[in-house]
């Protein structure tokens, strides 16, 4: 995990009362946070409040820090973990359009890639329909695998880092992919022409 030595003198501080301290780690890692959190629920307003959310749980939980400097790796926990408890509440992931575009905080352009489910997509004439299926066949995934195939394939994150942020060794990580990958493929069966990438 990364550590930063600055975020242990900010933590300290925070510890005792200083809300400039806290403040400071807020303008800090508000931006990351937020893009990961759009990243995996594709909704700035949930986004935005999760983000909020994320960083009242860390200020009130502060005192259950062992390692200062490791400071944004228990923060994007916490978001990870508030992101799936939204999930299970839902009942499915929140997702729009798999084309569409959103805007991070930074004004970067981000879209969504999911793997390439066909060796030749011009090939479908139902383009949209397919989309569609995808979303459905993720949702249906168990939370456990549907959270790894948000972080690997949507998000983005190495497996190694999965394993850390969620606290569970590299090959569960590659079970729980490898699971929905099955599970994905047999329920695109009729639209899938090739495997899943790893």
């Amino acid at each position: 995990m990364p550590v930063d030595p600055e975020d242990a003198i900010l933590v300290r501080r925070a510890r005792t009362g200083d809300i400039t301290a806290f403040e400071n780690l807020f303008d800090k890692y508000q931006k990351p946070i937020y893009n990961m959190l759009l990243r995996m629920l594709r909704s700035a307003d949930d986004a935005s409040d999760l983000t909020q959310d994320t960083f009242i749980k860390a200020y009130r939980a502060l005192g259950s820090l062992r390692e200062e400097a490791i400071f944004y790796p228990w923060l994007r926990q916490i978001a990870v973990n508030l992101a799936r408890n939204q999930w299970k509440r839902a009942g499915r992931v929140r997702m729009t359009s798999i084309d569409e575009t959103q805007t991070t905080d930074e004004g970067e352009e981000m879209s969504r890639e999911l793997p390439d489910f066909t060796a030749n997509p011009e090939n479908l004439a139902q383009d949209e329909e397919l989309r569609r299926k995808i979303e459905q066949a993720i949702s249906t995934l168990s939370e456990d695998h549907r959270t790894v195939v948000t972080l690997h394939h949507l998000e983005g994150m190495p497996v190694a880092e999965i394993a850390d942020l969620l606290g569970i060794s590299v090959g569960t990580v590659k079970s729980r992919l490898s699971r929905a990958r099955d599970q994905l493929h047999r329920k695109l069966s009729a639209y899938v022409l090739t495997e899943m990438p790893t």
